[in-house]
């Protein structure tokens, strides 16, 4: 069985390439994991995962971007503009489809 470190930094390697499936395998793995007693291993395990919560933060914050974006594509060219009272409006040009790709 790996031990506890070997588990984050298998962790931190599958939030790096974007491999959700090895990710969802190592959390039981992690939280079944025994942990150590001694201090100094305690601070390495403790810097690891303060590394991977930094990593799974910025995942979200990539997958929500994405997502954005995806919506962005799929409702068509806008325009966003301000009118006098700084108040923002977006107009959409009437009858033109989303271009595809084939």
């Amino acid at each position: 069985m790996a031990t506890l470190e070997d588990l984050l930094d298998q962790a931190a390697g599958a939030l790096l390439a974007g491999d959700l499936g090895t990710l969802a395998t190592l959390a039981g793995q992690i939280e079944s994991a025994p942990v150590p007693q001694d201090r100094a291993t305690a601070e390495r395990l403790r810097t690891k995962a303060l590394r991977n919560a930094r990593l799974l933060e910025a995942a979200t914050r990539g997958v929500k971007a994405a997502r954005l974006r995806v919506a962005e594509i799929t409702r068509g060219p806008t325009l966003t503009t301000y009118d006098a009272r700084g108040q923002k409006a977006q107009f959409a040009p009437q009858g033109l489809t989303p271009a595809r790709r084939v």
